[in-house]
């Protein structure tokens, strides 16, 4: 039987402008190749990559009632996701993200609308019952449900959930201290370099890594076209990117989640998520945007099962 995961968070309208030679600094303009609108949001992603995977996903979060909410709900549809949680809110428009994107760098500009409004009355007992695992997207970005955040994770903890969390970027800067109380209730903390050494003010990732392991907890460091290092709480270990050529590097750290998560799920030990984790988002850099997202499991294996691995960067 599939875990079910319940994935709380946002889900937005990311527009996509692709081929810059370079992000812009203020007062400057730079003219993009390419431009697409594609339904994004690091949790939404999260979910539609492990329901692609062929895990049983229900979301929960809002939308505005505007026809970009209704375009989040149609791709989680259409991804295999249950929107049936998301909240459809009349008085916050829909989020959207502009993502600026040379290919290997991106810088965002976020209007959170309605992604910044989940709460924790919108998640239901009976779907936290009827999940085996929760996961949130974009702590930083939660600014309804983060002071609710260690109570959700302790009720899903004492129903027998596993939990997961990623804290995205922190657009105010602040890195608020607020996180080290959910962290002990989190099993799977999966932050980028940047979002690590900005947590723990770290220099380096393995640092990073060392200040946010705790007892039980696993933690994931994601480090792009580098890969990945990783701890849970015993033995750390270390896996290199595959070797692929990176058209749009945007949904990766999201695809990748989903691929260190089914890992985690199954069962598996640390270095083969890690290996899972990394073929995911080397799929996803192979594509623009959420479009990133893997068709399916055998994508996935097809991958691994290519000799890709022997061409990994060192």
């Amino acid at each position: 039987m599939a875990k079910r995961v319940l994935a709380l968070g946002d889900v937005n309208l990311d527009l996509l402008f692709t081929g810059l030679d370079r992000i812009p600094a203020a007062e400057q303009e730079t003219l993009a190749k390419g431009l697409e609108a594609l339904v994004g949001g690091q949790t939404g992603t999260v979910a539609r990559a492990l329901s692609r995977l062929g895990l049983a996903v229900s979301f929960v979060g809002r939308v505005g009632d505007d026809e970009e909410g209704r375009l989040a709900m149609r791709a989680l549809h259409d991804a295999g996701v249950d929107p049936s949680g998301v909240v459809v809110d009349p008085a916050a428009r829909t989020g959207t993200t502009a993502v600026l994107s040379t290919g290997s760098q991106r810088a965002y500009v976020t209007f959170a609308g309605s992604a910044a409004r989940a709460r924790r009355s919108d998640v239901t007992e009976g779907q936290l019952s009827g999940a085996d695992h929760l996961h949130v997207g974009s702590y930083y970005l939660q600014e309804a449900l983060r002071p609710e955040m260690p109570d959700l994770f302790r009720e899903a903890r004492s129903r027998g959930l596993t939990t997961s969390l990623d804290p995205g970027w922190d657009p105010s800067l602040g890195w608020g201290a607020d996180i080290r109380e959910v962290l002990p209730l989190v099993d799977v903390f999966l932050p980028n370099q940047a979002e690590a050494a900005a947590i723990t003010g770290a220099g380096r990732p393995e640092e990073a890594l060392r200040a946010l392991s705790g007892t039980g907890r696993t933690v994931v460091v994601k480090m792009g076209a580098a890969g990945c290092i990783a701890s849970d709480g015993g033995e750390t270990r270390r896996f290199p990117g595959f070797q692929v050529k990176a058209v749009e590097v945007t949904s990766a750290g999201d695809v990748f989640d989903a691929g260190y998560l089914y890992g985690f799920l199954q069962g598996w030990g640390l270095l083969e998520s890690m290996r899972f984790a990394a073929a995911c988002g080397a799929i996803a850099v192979s594509r623009p945007g959420s479009r990133g997202v893997m068709t399916g499991l055998e994508e996935v294996q097809r991958f691994l099962e290519a000799g890709v691995e022997g061409r990994r960067k060192r």
